[in-house]
């Protein structure tokens, strides 16, 4: 079977396997902008001029409510917004957020990211996380209760430091020469180097904040919660979770 009929196979047979849901949903799901191939979106609200839609993100989300008999509509928002989408009621679930509001239903794991500090080749490289309090550093929004309390530590010494919720900008401003670190998922900076012309290989990677970091939807109902959790541990069960991520991170 050819891997484009392979996922669907996979997704079909995972449904299958999760038939007899309760009365089906249709749910409004907030997601963070400008992290291809995670989501594609640039923008926050409706669909940026020639944006390619989905992502990894929305894909996954869509097979694993769909195990339940569920449905979603994106809205765009940045990372530091994704929470307050949910507690105001504007969404029903925030897709790639940290499990630290006690108000919100947390699934499982639903995507790990992989950090890493990245500089130029003339840069000494860092040891350990404290050798980056010399550092102009640029992270996502929300980077500083991500990555734990040394790194929050380091980055309050910093003689410059910023978070960005658009990624796209943030890579620029460290290739535009803003900042000489940028700390930032791999992937993530390769797609975006490649589209601004650069060569991501021409970089130095540092893998400074351990293996990965996992994130999770949270959601305002538990039931949906649990749902969704039912369809991705599905996914996941039936290698329909690893599929998708291959379809979009495969060279």
């Amino acid at each position: 079977m050819t891997p484009g009929r392979l996922i669907p196979a996979l997704i079909a047979a995972t449904l299958l396997v999760c038939a007899g849901a309760a009365r089906a949903a249709d749910l409004t799901v907030a997601f963070s902008i400008a992290k291809p191939p995670f989501v594609f979106q640039t923008q926050a609200g409706p669909p940026a001029p020639g944006d390619q839609p989905g992502g990894v993100e929305l894909d996954i989300m869509a097979a694993a409510l769909a195990a339940k008999g569920h449905r979603f509509t994106p809205t765009y928002v940045t990372y530091g917004e994704l929470t307050g989408e949910v507690t105001s009621g504007r969404a029903d679930a925030a897709a790639t957020v940290r499990p630290e509001n006690p108000a919100l239903h947390y699934s499982d794991e639903f995507v790990r990211f992989h950090n890493f500090a990245i500089m130029g080749p003339g840069v000494p490289a860092p040891a350990a996380v404290a050798d980056l309090s010399a550092r102009r550093m640029v992270a996502w929004q929300g980077a500083t209760k991500d990555l734990g309390a040394a790194f929050a530590a380091v980055a309050a010494k910093a003689p410059g430091y910023a978070e960005m919720g658009d990624q796209k900008e943030q890579v620029r401003a460290f290739l535009e020469g803003r900042f000489d670190t940028l700390i930032i998922d791999g992937t993530i900076f390769r797609y975006w180097a490649r589209v601004m012309g650069r060569k991501a290989d021409d970089f130095r990677f540092h893998a400074l904040f351990g293996s990965s970091t996992a994130f999770t939807v949270g959601f305002a109902n538990k039931d949906l919660r649990d749902d969704f959790n039912t369809g991705l541990r599905a996914l996941k069960a039936q290698g329909a979770y690893d599929a998708l991520f291959r379809k979009y991170l495969a060279d």
